[in-house]
């Protein structure tokens, strides 16, 4: 039986590393600030969007985990890292903020001018409009970086309308040179069709590293989203949540164990936590 693994590192150079023995536990959380009232109530904030941490424990020789040892000591420079897993098909491989659409309203600041309202059509029963009447903002609004897998095909359904020339981007990285193709844009639509990211040649070939995905908005045009895609199902368009997980660093200290002192046996233990 083959042991499983994933990727874990900087865009350029993923690394293969073991999947943790006992699964890969995280906590999906969101910010709360609670502040006391002079009426002896309280106000309770909560961020409007989650992130995600991870703690991964192991148990093997030396040699199978010095990658991730590499990645912790800053052999492969500071971060932020990717991780993902080579078999990607059954699901949504972006962010929830992301996938979910209006929570980009709480993720762009001022950018657009968001507003979020009810959609009857989407996931969640809202949708995001952003608009740049008068040319007030940049055109490119914030972006999302997506790790490519060997050999693994991506696919977007984008849900949503626009006026004037309003658009997601999607530039890939080539492995090579880390240079970023000229983007794509891709109009979102009520019923979108599947629109081919990475092609099953160029995964094959691992031609490229990453996808950006990236929100477009120029002058006197508007963008309204209500649902993404990106996922390794072929000719599937129903919306699904994000099972995606953004950049991540570590957040802990590398601790270990020895197992025994006649086999080269160790144990490990490390957290990472989202931090885009």
């Amino acid at each position: 039986m083959t042991a499983k693994t994933m990727l874990f590192g900087p865009l350029d150079h993923m690394l293969e590393v073991p999947w943790p023995q006992t699964g890969m536990n995280w906590n999906q959380a969101r910010d709360v600030e609670t502040t006391s009232l002079l009426s002896g109530g309280r106000h309770v904030y909560t961020a409007p969007t989650p992130f995600r941490s991870y703690s991964l424990n192991y148990k093997g020789g030396t040699a199978g985990l010095q990658n991730i040892v590499d990645l912790y000591t800053g052999v492969y420079g500071p971060g932020p890292f990717y991780l993902t897993e080579f078999n990607y098909t059954a699901g949504n491989i972006l962010p929830t903020r992301w996938a979910t659409a209006y929570m980009l309203a709480y993720v762009t600041g001022s950018w657009g001018a968001p507003e979020v309202q009810t959609s009857s059509a989407a996931l969640a029963g809202q949708a995001v409009t952003f608009s740049n009447t008068q040319g007030r903002f940049p055109a490119e609004g914030i972006s999302e970086i997506l790790p490519c897998v060997p050999d693994t095909p991506a696919y977007l359904h984008l849900w949503g309308t626009r006026s004037g020339t309003a658009a997601l981007r999607v530039s890939l990285r080539e492995k090579a040179t880390g240079n970023w193709t000229d983007p794509v844009n891709y109009v979102p639509s009520p019923t979108p069709g599947q629109s081919v990211l990475i092609s099953a040649a160029d995964g094959t070939a691992n031609t490229y590293s990453a996808m950006k995905l990236e929100l477009y908005c120029p002058a006197d045009s508007t963008l309204t989203l209500d649902h993404i895609n990106v996922t390794g199902i072929s000719g599937n368009s129903t919306r699904l949540p994000g099972l995606g997980v953004g950049a991540v660093k570590f957040s802990s200290d590398l601790s270990g164990v020895i197992q025994t002192k006649r086999f080269d046996r160790i144990g490990l233990s490390l957290d990472v936590i989202e931090v885009e």
